[in-house]
């Protein structure tokens, strides 16, 4: 009977810690998709995911679609989602609703630009503290798009 019970408390034990973490990042992944939809930027679950690699755990990945003449305004709102989701991370340890942040170290943003047959693929690359600056407005977007140029590829 005891041996039941202390099974029992393991299983609970596990799945309440499991269960953390999954919030953790579905909370993550729908402040990202509420911010890009709040600007009308095409954003789906598949296309966002942290690294799954032990070297990649630390990258969050997003790709969104822009229209032909935003691709920048596109890119900076995908930056900012995230930078919105890594704060509300921090707001949700800091009110005890989760014990550690799904937060992470590098952020990568590709976009896709319908100009041609082929689509045009830009891509670049932000610290964490950059993407919450830029969402708290500490620095504009020009700012930030001088500190992220030399990440930036075209495809």
């Amino acid at each position: 009977m005891m041996m039941k019970h202390s099974n029992s408390l393991l299983l609970a034990v596990v799945l309440i810690f499991g269960i953390e973490g999954l919030w953790a990042n579905y909370a993550f992944y729908r402040t990202v998709t509420n911010t890009c939809k709040s600007y009308r930027i095409e954003t789906q679950a598949g296309e966002m995911y942290f690294g799954k690699e032990e070297a990649s755990k630390d990258k969050f990945y997003l790709s969104v679609k822009s229209n032909r003449n935003n691709f920048e305004m596109a890119l900076i709102v995908a930056f900012v989602s995230v930078g919105q989701a890594v704060k509300h991370q921090r707001y949700m340890v800091k009110k005890g609703v989760i014990k550690k942040s799904a937060e992470p170290k590098t952020v990568h943003v590709t976009v896709d630009v319908p100009v041609t047959r082929d689509d045009m693929v830009i891509s670049a690359s932000a610290t964490a503290e950059q993407v919450v600056q830029l969402a708290d407005g500490k620095i504009d977007s020009a700012e930030f798009m001088r500190l992220i140029k030399n990440s930036m590829v075209t495809l």
